[in-house]
């Protein structure tokens, strides 16, 4: 097998790697369910404040495709229904029993589930809630049942800092990766792309059926999947489709098939150099950070962020985990800023380029934290961004164009290829400030509405 070998890109020398220790989360008291996690998705309410609903009963649907729904990931009551601006729903909270109940759908058999038919198949991702987790591009919103992709790509490589390790998770549970595998390639009858990293032994990845095996090798963004998808199968306009899952969620959807009732669990890792236990935890969707924390400690002025440090969400304790995120991040929060810094040697400074002499010893001992080292200023074609993209595309043309609202030299430049998180290591880099991953996401929401 082929291995695309990417240089282009920068893997962080972050302290605190989550160690390989699995721990429970417990059943918390609450849930809570964000419409806008749901990016493609405009929420209509099927449940109102005191109706009790079972872990996969509906709680709100898309208003342009009813059939489209988003289900509860817990058994309980309706507490509270907050509501934003112009009465946009901005959470749910379940009140939860003390003990589950769930909505049953249809169970099958493995080989059942390959004689299928992409409408029953569609069917029960679609009754069970399941569906948003197969999201497609270009912009990365919950895919349109009612357009198949030209592929599907699973990523299996995650770099991003404190990444859950796939051998250890598919360690803990593999069941239902095959049956998953089998309804992708049934629903949609196109390719089904399962990327692996070059020095991957996993018997269980090696040995799948039903898809098309790939090897990829490159410091970080190369385990993201729209750089997969940029070298295997390019998106060439705004028609041109492409579905993508996480693993986790694969299993997940084998899982739904097998047992006939909606898995709610997924395993996430805590790390960051502000957080005392560092390791991963089995938790369930719509948790509240504290209540997946509750027995860790986190230190002062420290910042929690739901995903990874590059693309995550800063967060409290009371926001839930975001329906897409197997990470939790605590990182210092820096307040001060330092006199001169730029002058200083900076041995203890984290850098990519050479200023400072940090960099000779590979950022060995170099603190990472919130702090963005100056104010933002004029953009300087240095380099930078360009050296950790592996991807085909002029950014720094791109960013320009995004700003100026050209959409057709948008469109030519690539941006349809492009997502946020694909660049948020280019906003790390940019020796600007420039926040380029956030000048993406307002470019292709621009092109989404007005292309």
């Amino acid at each position: 097998m082929d291995v695309t070998r990417l240089k282009k890109g920068h893997d962080l020398a972050i302290a605190g790697k989550p160690e390989k220790r699995l721990t429970y989360a417990g059943r918390p008291a609450w849930l809570k369910i964000r419409p806008s996690d749901f990016h493609g998705i405009k929420p209509r309410l099927l449940v109102k404040e005191g109706d009790h609903v079972k872990a996969g009963a509906p709680v709100f649907c898309s208003k342009n495709n009813p059939d489209l729904l988003v289900t509860a990931p817990g058994s309980g009551r309706v507490a509270t229904i907050v509501q934003g601006e112009r009465r946009s729903i901005n959470e749910i909270i379940i009140d939860l029993d003390r003990s589950e109940s769930f909505e049953t759908f249809e169970t099958f058999s493995e080989e059942a589930v390959a004689s299928l038919s992409s409408g029953r198949i569609k069917e029960q991702l679609l009754r069970s809630g399941l569906w948003p987790v197969i999201r497609q591009r270009p912009f990365s919103s919950v895919a349109d049942p009612d357009r198949l992709p030209k592929a599907v790509f699973i990523s299996t490589m995650p770099t991003a800092p404190f990444a859950p390790d796939t051998d250890y998770l598919l360690e803990q549970d593999a069941s239902g990766l095959q049956t998953g595998l089998i309804v992708l390639k049934r629903l949609t009858g196109k390719p089904v792309h399962l990327v692996t990293g070059e020095t991957s032994s996993n018997t269980i990845l090696a040995s799948a059926k039903h898809v098309v095996h790939h090897r990829f090798s490159g410091p970080h963004p190369a385990g993201n999947v729209g750089i997969h998808i940029h070298h295997i199968a390019p998106i060439r306009n705004r028609d041109d489709i492409v579905w993508y899952i996480a693993l986790q969620d694969v299993l997940r959807i084998g899982r739904l098939f097998l047992k006939g009732k909606l898995p709610v669990e997924k395993i996430v890792t805590i790390g960051g150099e502000s957080i005392e236990k560092r390791h991963y935890v089995k938790t369930r969707q719509g948790m509240m950070l504290k209540d997946i924390l509750w027995d860790n400690r986190l230190e002062d002025n420290s910042r929690l962020v739901s995903g990874d440090v590059l693309t995550g969400l800063k967060s409290l304790p009371e926001d839930p985990l975001g329906y897409y995120h197997e990470i939790i991040s605590v990182i210092p929060e820096k307040t001060g800023r330092d006199l001169i810094g730029w002058l200083m040697p900076g041995l203890k400074k984290y850098s990519v380029t050479n200023l400072f002499l940090s960099r000779l010893r590979n950022n060995q001992g170099a603190r990472l934290d919130t702090g963005m080292n100056g104010s933002p200023r004029v953009m300087v074609p240095f380099g930078n961004i360009e050296s950790v993209l592996p991807m085909n595309i002029l950014p720094t043309f791109l960013i320009k164009m995004i700003l100026a609202r050209d959409i057709d030299e948008m469109e030519k430049l690539g941006i349809y290829e492009c997502d946020p998180e694909d660049f948020a290591l280019c906003s790390f880099v940019d020796a600007s400030k420039t926040e380029i991953a956030e000048i993406i996401r307002e470019g292709l929401e621009y092109v989404e509405k007005n292309g």
